[in-house]
């Protein structure tokens, strides 16, 4: 089922099958979500928890315990609860049930909140540890953006540039997708977008100060913004093939390294959790 909030600026879309945003138009009538045409990529901004990218061989253990999860975890494949709305804001809930311990031993509450205000789409995430043991997990976002927006222009013309330059950590990934543990340092210049730039899969950053990067096209002004203040990385992302869209992610966590254990706990960039606490974080997406 899908459900609408809007303002005078934007209206937004989101489903509640993994409470997915899959509109975003403004009111130029101009939708900037990816809109999940399988012929490329068919997802428009998937969630992802309890995991971020890939653990090795899809299996990690907890206590001693064996459990098999996809990549990206599993909130993005489940329906989610209503839990209230009003015109410019939503709020929905995922909660555990057996099914979801065959895959992440774990109880817990996550709630994903999208709220507009004036020309920005707030997404805000709340993950509360009901279990009496302490929890790990990942979360991060994963939305796709249509690039190129209009039909005289291509991927080519738009650039991605963060809010500052500055030397930052780059992240690069292993051919099956797991980071190589040589991380290099890089500087956060304009981005100017091809297939090619993502000839190596997703480019993934961390140690930045930056606090968004705008996608912007050289042939007009329309803009996004994405905002990501506290997500310790974020990946940009398009398929190698030619793809008229990319993702810009912000992430708590990332796959794993190459030579990671199967341990849960023991995995690099976890969230730990206490029982009974909460964690929150908050990306946005501004049209400009």
């Amino acid at each position: 089922m899908n459900f609408r909030i809007q303002n005078d600026y934007l209206t937004a879309i989101i489903k509640d099958a993994g409470a997915e945003l899959t509109e975003l138009i403004d009111q130029d009538h101009v939708q900037y979500i990816w809109t999940a045409d399988p012929t490329y990529w068919g997802r428009h901004t998937p969630i992802l928890f309890p995991l971020v990218g890939k653990v090795t061989n899809n299996k990690y253990t907890v206590e001693g315990n064996e459990f098999t999860v996809g990549q990206h975890g599993f909130a993005r494949d489940l329906v989610f609860d209503v839990d209230h709305q009003t015109t410019s804001a939503i709020t929905f809930v995922l909660r555990s049930d057996e099914k979801t311990k065959t895959l992440f031993p774990f109880n817990f509450t996550l709630k994903v909140t999208y709220t507009l205000e004036y020309k920005t789409l707030s997404i805000g995430y709340e993950v509360i540890n009901e279990d009496t043991k302490e929890m790990f997990f990942k979360i991060g976002a994963h939305p796709g953006f249509r690039c190129p927006l209009f039909e005289d222009e291509t991927m080519e013309d738009y650039t991605i540039t963060f809010d500052k330059e500055e030397e930052v950590t780059f992240m690069p990934l292993t051919p099956e997708g797991y980071f190589k543990r040589d991380v290099q340092k890089c500087v956060t210049t304009p981005l100017e977008l091809s297939t090619e730039l993502f000839a190596k899969d997703a480019l993934v950053y961390g140690d930045y100060t930056s606090k968004y990067v705008t996608l912007a096209s050289k042939k007009h002004n329309k803009q996004i913004e994405v905002g990501f203040d506290g997500f310790p990385f974020l990946g940009i992302w398009s398929p190698l093939s030619p793809s008229p869209f990319v993702c810009i992610e912000p992430w708590y966590g990332h796959a794993d390294f190459e030579d990671e254990t199967s341990e849960l706990s023991t995995k690099s960039d976890l969230n730990h959790l206490m029982p009974h606490k909460t964690f929150t974080c908050t990306h946005t997406i501004t049209i400009k």
